[in-house]
């Protein structure tokens, strides 16, 4: 098996066939492209899960690599349109943590949490030997809330706008220029190194997610692993339509240009937790009501019959957007680190 997020076949012959003792009130199952799953309560609520690894980086500080490791996590979450609400977190950690860490990670987790209005309702802690960062246990959300506000594959229609928050390559520019400083701030301007250094506080979407399911959204799926072209990809596979997007609708940041320009990967299919895409009929008021509280965003196509996602260039041309091989974010970590 490769490294990474195991592919669509193994997920599909393994996993999904092989869940358990099925139950009609899960309304939302384990699949592609769909970030939580959904139980229905029965008296109009539903609840929603979600889980991932608990992600620690100590070159970034414990409590700055904290408050990371609970935005991955809620971001996913609000991709339902219903907030996170309470967590269960199980921390395998490293023999090597030392008490003043441990105390800077919880603080900086409880911060975080208390943020975003999230409560931890159980869990397990322990240090283990064989564990090493940045993997060091399982963390999962719970979201309850009207089941009229859930979004899911089948809620989307043709006609539909497709919005994208914050533009691409958002993680792949906060993660590198916080890992590799050095490197950076020697290559860029100083005002453009200062934007793609404080990036890192923008990889998070539990905001624009809050913001758009309160007007009303049809699904969203945050833009990770292969950026942005393989978050469209999987709603077109998951939703059985269409995605067309226009080429002179898409943006860029000019401090996610200039790093994804100076170590040569794509910013489309780069990981971009931070970047939402959503899917509604109400797009001008989701745009609308972002600009309000400073996040950037556009209408940068719309849902049609048919399958797959299509980009239409400025000259009216129009080529097939694949599924990415790799995401180019990768490569480029491992030879910084060499160099670093």
């Amino acid at each position: 098996m490769r490294l990474g997020k195991i592919d669509e076949k193994i997920f599909s012959e393994v996993i999904y066939p092989n869940l358990g003792k099925r139950h009609k009130e899960v309304i939302v199952e384990p699949q592609s492209g769909v970030d939580t799953g959904a139980i229905d309560l029965g008296d109009g609520r539903v609840l929603v899960v979600k889980s991932d690894p608990v992600f620690i980086v100590p070159q970034f500080g414990f409590k700055k690599a904290a408050w990371f490791a609970v935005h991955i996590l809620a971001s996913d979450v609000m991709t339902s349109g219903i907030p996170p609400k309470y967590a269960l977190i199980d921390l395998n950690l490293p023999p090597k943590i030392r008490d003043e860490e441990f105390k800077e990670m919880w603080l900086g987790i409880h911060e975080a949490l208390n943020e975003i209005n999230v409560m931890v309702v159980g869990g397990h802690t322990g240090v283990y030997e064989g564990t090493d960062y940045p993997m060091v246990g399982g963390f999962s959300m719970i979201g309850i809330g009207e089941k009229e506000r859930l979004g899911t594959p089948l809620k989307v229609r043709v006609s539909d706008s497709i919005i994208i928050t914050k533009g691409p390559a958002i993680e792949a520019t906060g993660l590198l220029v916080n890992l590799y400083p050095e490197y950076f701030k020697e290559r860029l301007p100083q005002d453009i190194f200062n934007e793609a250094y404080n990036m890192y506080w923008k990889m998070s979407c539990w905001k624009d997610g809050l913001i758009a399911s309160r007007i009303g959204i049809h699904m969203m799926h945050d833009a990770t692993e292969g950026g942005v072209w393989n978050a469209l990809v999987e709603i077109a596979m998951v939703t059985k339509k269409e995605l067309r997007i226009y080429e002179d609708k898409l943006f860029i940041n000019k401090a996610v240009k200039e790093v994804t320009s100076l170590v040569n990967i794509d910013p489309w299919s780069s990981i971009s937790e931070g970047t939402m895409v959503i899917i509604s009929d109400k797009g001008e008021e989701i745009v609308e009501a972002l600009k309000r509280e400073g996040i950037e965003s556009a209408i940068v196509g719309e849902v049609k019959e048919g399958e797959g996602v299509t980009l239409v260039k400025k000259d009216g041309s129009k080529r097939k957007i694949e599924k990415p091989s790799e995401d180019p974010f990768w490569r480029v970590f491992f030879e910084l680190a060499k160099k670093a």
